[in-house]
C-alpha cells in the first residue's frame, strides 16, 4: 500500500502492497551485522542451529503479521490491521531489542546497511557516541509504516506523522517512509516540510531503495514534489517535477491531472 494524491485530496493506492510487499522481498536477517566501539564493523558471534532456527521463526511470524495487516487493509479494516498485525510487531520488536547501549536499524539494502553503520561508526571517531549499531530485517519499522497508513485511512493524521517518524527513526533514509511523511506533511499544510521530505526520498533511492522499486518510489516522490511545489507557488518547478514522473509512469492520471491543473492556474493569472 502506498499514498498518492490528485484534486486536492490524499488517496491510498493498493498498487501490489508496496508497502509490505518492500519489506518482505528481503530474507531473514539473523546474524545482525554490528559496529563495534572502536568503530569497526563487525558481525555477531555465531548463533547455533537452535538459536538461528528460533530466530527465523520469529521472523517469519512478523511477516506473516505483515501480510495479514496488508490483507485487513485492502478489506478496509484499518482497526483490525493496527490491532491484530502492526501493534503486536511493534510491541515485541521493542522488547526483543531493547538496549542502551545499541541503536538499531531496519534495512532493505546492503547499500543502506553500511549507510547507518558507518554513520555509527563515524559517531564512535568523533566521541560523539559509545554505541553499537546493528541493521535488522525491515518488519519492525514496516509495521510503524503499516500502523501510520491505517491511521490515515481513519483520518488520525497526527498520530499517523507519529508512527512514521518511528519508522524513520529506524530507516532514516528509506524513501518509502520519507514520501509517506510528506503526504502526512501535506494534511497540515506544511509545504515546505512536505517539499523537504520528498526531496530527501528522491535523494537516497539509489541507497536504499531495492532496484526492482526505485522506478515506482522515484515517480511518486516526484508527483509529491511537484505537489507541495504547486501549493508554494512554484509553478514552473511543479511542471517539471511531473513531467519527470511521466517519464517514468507515462500513463499515471495524477500527474497528468496535476499538469491540467497547473495550466489552469497560469491561465487564471494572465
Amino acid at each position: 500500500m502506498d499514498s498518492d494524491m490528485g484534486d486536492g485530496k490524499i488517496r491510498h493506492i493498493p498498487l501490489y502492497s508496496l508497502a509490505f510487499a518492500a519489506a518482505l522481498l528481503l530474507p531473514v536477517v539473523p546474524w545482525a551485522p554490528a559496529v563495534a566501539n572502536d568503530g569497526v564493523p563487525v558481525d555477531t558471534p555465531a548463533k547455533n542451529d537452535d538459536q538461528a532456527s528460533a530466530e527465523d521463526a520469529w521472523q517469519k511470524l512478523q511477516n506473516e503479521r505483515l501480510r495479514l495487516g496488508d490483507e485487513l487493509l485492502k478489506q478496509g479494516q484499518p482497526e483490525a490491521a493496527i490491532r491484530d498485525a502492526f501493534d503486536p510487531i511493534i510491541q515485541e520488536s521493542e522488547a526483543k531489542y531493547r538496549s542502551d547501549d545499541t541503536i538499531y536499524f531496519c534495512v532493505r539494502t546492503q547499500s543502506e546497511t553500511l549507510l547507518y553503520l558507518l554513520g555509527v561508526a563515524a559517531s564512535h571517531d568523533k566521541g560523539e557516541s559509545g554505541k553499537n549499531g546493528v541493521a535488522l530485517a525491515p518488519s519492525w519499522a514496516y509495521a510503524y509504516y503499516g500502523k501510520a497508513y491505517a491511521l490515515i485511512e481513519l483520518n488520525r493524521f497526527e498520530e499517523a506523522g507519529q508512527s512514521l517518524d518511528h519508522a524513520l527513526k529506524l530507516s532514516p533514509n528509506n524513501p518509502q517512509f520519507l514520501t509517506e511523511r510528506g503526504f502526512v506533511y501535506r494534511a497540515s499544510r506544511e509545504w515546505d516540510k512536505m517539499l523537504e521530505s520528498h526531496r530527501a526520498a528522491l535523494a537516497n533511492i539509489e541507497v536504499a531503495t531495492p532496484d526492482n522499486l526505485q522506478k515506482t518510489e522515484r515517480a511518486r516522490a516526484l508527483r509529491g514534489e511537484g505537489y507541495a511545489l504547486i501549493e508554494l507557488g512554484q509553478l514552473d518547478e511543479a511542471e517539471r517535477s511531473f513531467k519527470k514522473s511521466l517519464k517514468i509512469e507515462p500513463r499515471n492520471k495524477i500527474a497528468l491531472d496535476e499538469l491540467d491543473y497547473i495550466k489552469r492556474l497560469r491561465q487564471q493569472k494572465q
